[in-house]
This record gives C-alpha cells, sequence and structure tokens, in this order.
C-alpha cells in the first residue's frame, strides 16, 4: 500500500487546469450562498469529489469575523452530542451537564430565541457519514438548521444521501441543493477507514454492537448494559480479570432482570453466540465475564444507550 501512495504521489494530476477553472466557478457562489443563507434556506452540496476544501475555502473567505463550527462527520469518534456540547460550551458559555441530547437541544433552541443577537454558522463534511447518518442524529440536527440564526452549509457523497430524511425532516432543513463536482481526491475523508477496517474499532464496533443488541430483549440489553457500566468503572485496574459470574447475577437480580441463575445463563450463552461477551475460569475456578470490546468504544456505546433509553 505504501508503494501505491509512493506512486500516485508522483503521478501528474490529470486536466488540472480544467479542475482549476470549475472549482474557481463554484467559488464564485459563495457570496450567493450567503445571502440565501440569510433569506432561511440551508444549503447542501452534492456531485463528484471532495468537497472539504471548497468548504474550507468558503469559511476561510466568507466567515473570519462570524462564529462558525467545523464538523468533520468522517471522523470516527463524532456524535451529536459532541457538536451539541461545542455550541453550549464554546458558543453559549454554558458550563453544566444535560441529562439527554433532547434538553440539550431544548436549551440551545431556547438561548437562541431570547438572545437575537446570536448569530452562528454550522459546516458539516459529510452530513451523510457512518456517524451522522442515524434517525436520532438528523433529526436533532434538522432541528438546529431550522432557527433563523443558525446557517448550516453541508455536504453529502453517498449517492443515496436523500434517503435519510422524511418529508418532516426536508422541511426543517429547507435545503438548496448545489451541484459541486470538484475531481478532488477523498483524502482526509478516507484517511480513518483503514484504521477502522483493520482494528473492528470504534464507530463500527459501536455501531456493530448497537445493531446485535437491538435484536436482543429489553432485559438483555439491561443485563448487556451492567456488565459494560461494571467494566467500565474498572477500566483504569491493569489485572481486571472480569466480573465474577456470582456477584453479577446478584447485581442482576437486584435489578429485576432475572429470576435465577438459569435465566441469566441461558441469555449469557446468546452473548456468547454474538460474540459479545467472553468467560474464563480464575485459578480459583471463580467464573469471569468480561466484554472483548476496547473502553472508549465502550463508553461510546453506552452514550448512545441513554440517548435511546
Amino acid at each position: 500500500q505504501q508503494t501505491l501512495h509512493d506512486l500516485l504521489k508522483k503521478a501528474p494530476l490529470a486536466y488540472a487546469a480544467e479542475i482549476q477553472e470549475l472549482n474557481q466557478q463554484h467559488e464564485s457562489l459563495f457570496s450567493k450562498w450567503m445571502l440565501q443563507l440569510h433569506l432561511g434556506f440551508n444549503i447542501v452540496l452534492y456531485g463528484l469529489g471532495s468537497k472539504r476544501d471548497l468548504l474550507e475555502k468558503f469559511r476561510t473567505s466568507m466567515l473570519q469575523d462570524s462564529v462558525h463550527l467545523v464538523v468533520n462527520g468522517y471522523f470516527p469518534s463524532i456524535t451529536v452530542r459532541s457538536i451539541l456540547n461545542s455550541i453550549t460550551e464554546e458558543v453559549l458559555d454554558h458550563i453544566g451537564t444535560f441529562r439527554s441530547p433532547l434538553d440539550q437541544l431544548e436549551f440551545i433552541i431556547r438561548r437562541f430565541k431570547e438572545d437575537s443577537s446570536l448569530e452562528l454558522y454550522v459546516l458539516i463534511h459529510n452530513l451523510d457519514s457512518q456517524m451522522l447518518r442515524g434517525e436520532r442524529s438528523q433529526q436533532i440536527l434538522a432541528q438546529l438548521s431550522s432557527l433563523p440564526s443558525i446557517y448550516l452549509i453541508a455536504s453529502v457523497d453517498h449517492i443515496n444521501a436523500p434517503l435519510m430524511w422524511d418529508q418532516a425532516k426536508l422541511s426543517l432543513y429547507n435545503w438548496l441543493w448545489y451541484e459541486t463536482t470538484t475531481f478532488s481526491p477523498y483524502v482526509e475523508e478516507t484517511s480513518y477507514e483503514n484504521s477502522l477496517l483493520v482494528q473492528q474499532s470504534g464507530s463500527l464496533a459501536s455501531s456493530s454492537l448497537t445493531h446485535v443488541l437491538h435484536s436482543l430483549t429489553l432485559n438483555a440489553r439491561g443485563i448487556f448494559r451492567l456488565l459494560a457500566q461494571y467494566q467500565l468503572e474498572n477500566k483504569d485496574n491493569p489485572s481486571y480479570p472480569g466480573l465474577p459470574f456470582h456477584d453479577f447475577y446478584q447485581q442482576c437480580r437486584e435489578a429485576f432482570l432475572v429470576n435465577s441463575d438459569l435465566t441469566l445463563r441461558a441469555q449469557l450463552t446468546e452473548f456468547r453466540d454474538h460474540k459479545l461477551i467472553r468467560t474464563k475460569r480464575g485459578a480459583d475456578g471463580v467464573e469471569y465475564l468480561l466484554i472483548p470490546v476496547d473502553d472508549s468504544t465502550l463508553a461510546d456505546f453506552l452514550e448512545k444507550e441513554d440517548e435511546d433509553v
């Protein structure tokens, strides 16, 4: 792969002059975009090639004196909560936590309606990315974009991106579509893919965890959450062997998730089949339970579960 990268770096860029002219045409639309954003529309860019540099040029040439937020949607650990945190902490200077993203959204909406001087431009690279395309994420972003003093300009790259939005979300987004083919390579956007595919970590593992657990019963999800929370509480202990089965059974009984150890064993067998947990016997003969996923992915998964509850 390294040899391929080295060879591609040396290869001359075909049609360089034509591509530059094409991008200059797109850049001539910047002031038109600004006007349309202020008229209550939001702008979505589509077309072949990375639109990252184009959006970056728009930011540096038009938004230097304005409060703006850049969201790299292709980043593996991006979540809607982190976007909302940026708005509440950086833009609204709010110190404190919220019970859920919906509470946070209500707080933002209230503050923007109360203070007419507040204005925020939001630039989202890859609004249709794996991390942001979920129903809940799109609903929250659509509601944000519908505020008169929040101006959204985003890019989409997947051919089926419009399928993310139903009529309600489309009316909130109020899109103006611009075809901005750039023929630029997706260098930055794809730079995280190999690490994800090789390690099966980050968002990919988190989404597969969520997908598997959503096919199980509510009780099963509760049992898994208990185990995940206990594992995260002990993440700083390098010699943590896992949660002993007997202790886990007691916790599940206290939470009214199981009524006998047979029920719990049956559930653990299902988890094992899905490769969600691993069991091992200690030197003392005790059975220990462990989730074979790294801590950051587990924390990300629990955060998403909290949003769904």
